[in-house]
């Protein structure tokens, strides 16, 4: 397997990436052209956008139902920046491989080419895949068969595949990506890790305590020894609170809905008695004044990770000042002149 290393860390240290505000009610046209050509003037090097067809928020990201597409929300972006790389995190099963493989070839090259980063996972809302006209009791040979699908679009000629949820006989499809495009895995449970592992170019898992993040990175690092391929490059999305005082930061926070959001929580490697407090959430949470959440990125930094997701989603309603306060008071601690 070739290594496509968009946003691996380099000699300076690890990358940075910066969640859209193109869902709830702060989202707006405004914001999300300020927003984009923001980041890539501060240095930051990847816009992520989210996905869903019909949005159920969670409990702690408010009622508001508004949520852009994300293939065109990044298309939009793209032509208010230049070189930021632009990622799916994640895109969920709900659209038949070649047209989804056709949507993010087109958006590489309107972006200028080399700007895409492919994210998939399986999701965990039946109702938007049944929506989608697919069987949700299908969606990990969705998922999969997705994948083996983007990557032979992505890098042939010609489509040739034959599954048990889709066939395509000698597809061809341009513009095709000069180096082909990175494809990375979301998702925190040990299938997922074995999927990154054997398909994928990245894992990015959400928002994961530490006892289960170690784990599961201990184990892609085993899968990856095992097989002889090159190592993954690895991504978080914690949730982000910065405020003045750590109290600040945790008011409003729900720990029960931290711990219960993701599919893939109830294959977390659970704390004796279950989460009490902030500090069972490290590593799924980023919160606190700028000296703890410099100490909580550098938890990340330690393990080797290689890219942070700025994931504001919380004080959208602050996004461009946070941003500039995370590029200026963070960042400069995690990379290297």
């Amino acid at each position: 397997m070739r290594r496509y290393d968009a946003l691996s860390r380099t000699e300076r240290g690890m990358t940075f990436g910066v969640m859209l505000p193109h869902f709830g009610r702060e989202a707006s046209r405004g914001l999300l052209f300020r927003g984009s050509a923001l980041a890539e003037g501060l240095g930051y090097d990847a816009l992520w956008v989210r996905d869903h067809l019909i949005w159920t928020p969670h409990r702690h990201e408010g009622a508001d139902l508004t949520f852009l597409d994300a293939t065109l929300t990044l298309a939009a972006v793209a032509g208010m920046t230049e070189r930021i790389k632009l990622g799916t995190a994640v895109l969920i099963p709900i659209r038949w491989p070649l047209k989804s493989a056709k949507e993010l070839m087109s958006l590489d090259f309107l972006a200028g080419g080399g700007r895409v980063v492919a994210g998939i996972g399986a999701g965990h809302f039946g109702v938007e895949i049944r929506a989608a006209g697919l069987d949700p009791d299908r969606k990990i040979e969705i998922v999969e068969e997705t994948i083996r699908i983007w990557r032979r679009a992505f890098t042939e000629e010609q489509v040739d595949f034959s599954g048990e949820m889709f066939e395509s006989d000698g597809a061809v499809m341009h513009p095709r990506p000069v180096v082909g495009l990175p494809i990375w895995y979301g998702g925190t449970t040990r299938a997922a890790v074995r999927r990154a592992a054997r398909w994928c170019d990245g894992w990015l898992p959400g928002g994961t305590p530490f006892p289960t993040f170690d784990n599961r990175l201990a184990y892609l690092r085993a899968l990856e020894a095992a097989s002889g391929r090159p190592p993954c490059v690895v991504g978080v999305i914690p949730r982000l609170r910065i405020a003045r005082t750590r109290a600040e930061a945790r008011a409003g926070l729900d720990i029960e809905a931290l711990t219960t959001s993701s599919e893939g929580s109830r294959h977390w490697v659970h704390p004796p008695g279950g989460y009490r407090d902030f500090d069972d959430l490290r590593g799924a949470l980023v919160a606190g004044d700028i000296p703890e959440i410099v100490d909580r990125v550098g938890d990340f930094d330690e393990r080797g990770v290689d890219h942070f997701l700025v994931d504001l989603r919380s004080d959208f309603h602050r996004f461009e000042e946070l941003l500039e306060l995370f590029a200026s008071e963070v960042i400069p601690h995690f990379r290297r002149r």
